[in-house]
């Protein structure tokens, strides 16, 4: 399922703060908001549900959703321990080719990153982790990884509230594939668990000196 015209349009609303943190998404409202039918608003709310961009409250409605530092730091920390521990797969798993392609998908999300919609940087991300994921054979740890990143913060509006912290992820896309293909797993690990948590950058930045 593609993105519309009526899912981009909530989506700039809700960055630019006309459709505040917390605030409840009555259909009936967007309808006249957005002049469309309501099967084109539900259609809307369930893709950005998807991508939680807004959330779903059961016999309540929807949502935009509500930040929440403690929870996202504490999912980053177990995200990072899981995907850390499934880089040894993805050392020795990825080929030249794989790196090659994993290059190709970092340099989409630079070209979403910085002349992109949100919904591009939203995808040209997922594709890059998802050809990561992909390299673990551990089924249950790859389902875990999924499940892990589906109730992390939101992109944009959660990960990638300014340009610096965008240019970061963009950065962190090359460094990953870098220590693949250098085939360093120590530097990997740290690459990911940098990417997800923040932290790590001067580590890296010395062991390149």
């Amino acid at each position: 399922m593609r993105p519309d015209e009526i899912s981009q349009r909530i989506m700039a609303d809700i960055n630019s703060g006309v459709l505040r943190r917390g605030e409840w998404l009555k259909q009936i409202d967007l309808e006249r908001r957005y002049d469309c039918t309501r099967i084109k608003v539900r259609d809307a709310l369930t893709y950005l549900q998807s991508k939680r961009l807004v959330e779903h409250i059961p016999n309540r409605g929807y949502r935009v959703p509500e930040p929440d530092a403690v929870r996202e730091g504490q999912i980053g920390e177990v995200r990072a321990l899981l995907e850390a521990h499934a880089a040894g797969d993805i050392i020795s798993q990825a080929t030249d080719a794989d790196i090659a392609r994993l290059r190709e998908l970092a340099e989409a999300f630079r070209e979403a990153a910085f002349n992109g919609t949100s919904f591009a940087q939203i995808e040209a991300n997922y594709a890059f982790h998802g050809v990561l994921y992909g390299f673990c054979r551990n089924e249950v740890l790859r389902e875990l990884m999924l499940d892990m990143r589906q109730q992390g913060p939101a992109a944009p509006v959660g990960q990638w509230q300014t340009v610096a912290q965008l240019q970061r992820a963009t950065q962190d896309h090359f460094d990953i594939v870098d220590a693949i293909e250098k085939r360093d797993l120590d530097l990997l690990r740290r690459c990911i668990s940098g990417h997800i948590t923040g932290l790590g950058r001067e580590e890296k930045k010395s062991d390149d000196a």
